[in-house]
């Protein structure tokens, strides 16, 4: 009952503002709220117009006037290859102006910046970094059990395997993965040490979700991964290190 009264509680669509009483702002997962599942489609879609035009629409032009301003200092400041990270709720104008200003994106094919179900890799533009996961996302084998519905689908559509996903992604599912993220036309494929080991079965860490590091939804997560063999260990592993040298090479990355 607690919890309940709890989560009532904190199912507020608008707060107030520090200095004006009189003023409100959108929450920023109004649209998640159980309060606003109650309202009619007509108040739902005023609402959610107000939502889109404070965390998005108002800011576009504002946001690329100061790009066009700051960022070229900043490239300018130093002769190391400028990468940003624009996943997220960032401005639909944003991919454009680092594609003007030679600023390499951020892309995760499970993150797609529009709504469709991933982000193509055979769409993927050389002027990007590729990833499977990053410290605030779940690896690989951890994604791969979260959710068995979507997995279906990747599992059908997007990898092109037949008949019914397995719960845990094998080191095979893995293999594939990063074969398909090696193929891309990406300038740079940089994965975490957790998906490169997944492609090992003797390699891997036994429990998927123990390899996240972060988990930006609990504000009291701690990053406390730590890689669960030691460095020498792989370095001496010299099975591995040929199967790494083969899987690259059969790659255009190699290339």
């Amino acid at each position: 009952m607690r919890e309940g009264l709890y989560k009532l509680h904190e199912n507020i669509i608008l707060l107030k503002d520090d200095e004006n009483p009189e003023k409100y702002h959108p929450r920023i997962s109004l649209i998640q709220t159980i309060s606003f599942r109650e309202f009619g489609d007509d108040y739902k879609g005023r609402l959610e117009k107000l939502y889109n035009d404070y965390f998005y629409g108002r800011n576009y032009e504002f946001w690329k006037e100061k790009a066009y301003e700051k960022l070229p200092v900043l490239k300018d400041a130093t002769n190391m290859l400028a990468c940003g990270e624009d996943l997220g709720m960032v401005p639909a104008n944003v991919p454009d102006v680092m594609n003007h200003l030679n600023i390499l994106r951020l892309i995760i094919e499970r993150m797609p910046s529009d709504n469709r179900f991933v982000s193509p890799l055979n769409e993927v533009p050389y002027l990007s970094v590729l990833t499977t996961s990053s410290h605030d996302t779940s690896p690989l084998r951890a994604w791969w059990e979260e959710n068995h519905e979507e997995i279906q689908r990747y599992y059908n559509e997007v990898m092109g395997w037949y008949g019914e996903a397995p719960y845990y992604a094998s080191a095979e599912i893995i293999q594939e993965i990063v074969k398909r993220h090696l193929n891309s036309n990406a300038m740079m494929v940089i994965l975490p040490i957790q998906d490169w080991l997944a492609m090992s079965e003797q390699l891997r860490k036994e429990d998927a979700k123990s390899e996240q590091i972060n988990i930006p939804a609990n504000p009291y997560h701690y990053w406390n991964y730590r890689l669960h063999c030691q460095l020498e260990t792989l370095i001496d592993n010299q099975d591995w290190t040929e199967f790494l040298k083969k899987f690259i090479k059969e790659s255009k990355r190699a290339y």
